[in-house]
């Protein structure tokens, strides 16, 4: 693994080699030298980034988290009225299609503590996973003002939320094989799951 870095951009080698190193079991062994070693840079070269172990592993979660945080906010900010029914399809799409494209981050990302989600409708949104909020609020730009109830509201942000995740998960699935294309089928899940 030392061919992961070649004078381009080092932090982002090391969280990435990090994310790797996790995703293969070792997270009782993650240390700064040991992703140094497997970068092929010297043991003190993360020491310039990063002041400690937790420090790597919150940066870990902070560049996963922003990545996945802008294709949602694109996909969303694509709809001139933040009401429009389709951009739900839109988003989940972009959600799924994220961690088709990025594998290593699904499993990365929802196997640590930082990952925490209250699904009140009525939650801080201050302490929940940034990407379900934009979800949540999402789905709340939609549906507020339908006349359903809180509760009915709720229901459907879960709904589509757990579509969308599982369908992440199942793609992402190296054991799980599939004949259609998902980009071009994830719309249709979505749409008739919701339909």
């Amino acid at each position: 693994m030392s061919d992961k870095y070649h004078h381009g951009n080092l932090k982002k080698a090391l969280i990435e080699t990090g994310i790797e190193f996790i995703n293969n079991g070792r997270v009782q062994n993650l240390s700064l030298r040991k992703i140094a070693a497997q970068c092929g840079v010297s043991q003190t070269a993360p020491y310039s980034y990063f002041k400690s172990k937790e420090d790597l592993l919150t940066a870990m979660q902070d560049y996963v988290t922003e990545q996945f945080m802008s294709v949602l906010q694109n996909a969303v900010d694509s709809f001139s009225e933040q009401n429009n029914p389709y951009m739900l399809i839109v988003l989940g799409k972009a959600y799924v299609m994220f961690f088709i494209e990025n594998p290593q981050y699904y499993t990365f990302l929802f196997s640590q503590p930082c990952m925490t989600v209250d699904l009140a409708l009525n939650a801080d949104g201050t302490k929940n996973f940034p990407p379900y909020e934009l979800f949540k609020k999402a789905v709340l730009n939609v549906f507020r003002g339908s006349g359903m109830s809180d509760e009915k509201i709720q229901d459907i942000i879960i709904l589509l939320w757990s579509t969308v995740h599982g369908l992440s998960a199942i793609a992402g699935m190296k054991n799980v094989y599939y004949d259609k294309n998902w980009e071009s089928k994830i719309e249709d899940i979505i749409w008739n799951r919701n339909n």
